[in-house]
């Protein structure tokens, strides 16, 4: 049975943790959360259409704590296993079920291209490809830059770094509908880069 005052209580407690987590990543903080979390509605949609059977308590209770603790200064391999032990604790201290903790935990353990650890549940794979989502296009971008700006990294590492990021996480998504998004967001960014190279040259010539 679905419990929203669950979901409610777990919100408050990633809500109030974005207001004071002052190392937190600035590309993973709330907005990142709710972008998530409208693609993983759009996903499931399909998905429901094409008579797959997703767990929205499960999957939207994932979502909400699948960065709850994203360090900018630390390992990015990291990441999962802070928000997974983050994530066991808010839980129990709502009194969420046991069994239901594990499922989630699941999930999130399942979400990053840094960690191999492929998505097994219909929910996990649906987190996967909504955090992708919001790594390709204009939003992913602006999240790069943000990111390595706050990390002191410059503009071309960051550039590269982004590259090497999305060609990992392209190979590994899981939906069709997620595979026809970033298809069609691929012209962006490519175009993104063929500029960025033409800029780069002109200057390297003068």
């Amino acid at each position: 049975m679905y419990h929203p005052n669950y979901l409610e209580k777990v919100k408050k407690e990633v809500i109030a943790l974005d207001k004071t987590q002052t190392n937190q990543s600035v590309a993973h903080r709330l907005d990142h959360i709710l972008r998530v979390l409208s693609w993983a509605k759009l996903i499931s949609a399909e998905l429901v259409g094409n008579d797959e059977k997703v767990n929205l308590e499960i999957l939207q209770i994932a979502v909400w704590l699948h960065d709850v603790r994203q360090p900018y200064n630390e390992k990015k391999s990291l990441h999962v296993q802070g928000s997974v032990v983050k994530s066991r604790e808010i839980l129990e201290s709502i009194g969420y079920p046991k069994e239901k903790i594990k499922r989630v935990l699941e999930v999130i353990s399942q979400h990053s291209s840094e960690v191999v650890n492929s998505p097994e549940t219909i929910e996990a794979k649906i987190l996967y490809d909504a955090d992708k989502l919001d790594g390709f296009g204009a939003i992913g971008l602006a999240r790069v830059f943000t990111l390595c700006g706050q990390q002191g990294i410059s503009i071309v590492d960051a550039v590269e770094w982004y590259k090497q990021k999305i060609a990992k996480a392209k190979p590994l998504l899981q939906t069709s509908i997620a595979k026809k998004i970033v298809e069609e967001n691929e012209k962006y960014i490519d175009s993104f880069f063929k500029q960025f190279e033409k800029e780069q040259e002109f200057l390297k010539a003068i």
